[in-house]
């Protein structure tokens, strides 16, 4: 059930994924970012919802497979902003309109609330998930 949505409107718990992971990597530096991660969940089409509502994106990604995708990415990002080792009141070059410590405050509330939606599509889909 990875990419298979419950309602039309709804986005697969894949597509979710997909979403979170596009931004992590393209709210720090931007396509060249994405050009060197050389990953299926930087699509264009995960960038904004209705990107990808009319158009649903499945992938030959497993649970396993999307879950170490994911991991690779947020590592991968993660070295990354380690390496330039911003000042958290330095703006983030490619979203100016944060500093660093906003963007990664917002990383971690837009992830929670995209995991937030993949645990309501999965009890659409009648799973049940483990207590979080």
């Amino acid at each position: 059930d990875l990419w298979r949505r419950a309602h039309p409107n709804l986005l697969s718990v894949g597509e979710l994924a997909g979403h979170v992971s596009y931004w992590w990597a393209m709210g720090v530096y931007s396509d060249d970012l994405a050009d060197q991660i050389h990953s299926p969940l930087t699509d264009k089409r995960f960038d904004y919802y209705t990107n990808t509502v009319g158009q649903p994106v499945v992938l030959e990604l497993g649970v396993e497979a999307l879950t170490a995708e994911m991991k690779r990415i947020h590592e991968f990002v993660r070295q990354r902003i380690l390496d330039a080792s911003p000042q958290l009141s330095d703006k983030n070059p490619s979203r100016p309109m944060f500093t660093w410590q906003g963007h990664l405050e917002y990383q971690a509330f837009h992830a929670a609330y995209h995991t937030g939606q993949a645990y309501s599509v999965r009890h659409f889909m009648g799973h049940t998930t483990t207590d979080n």
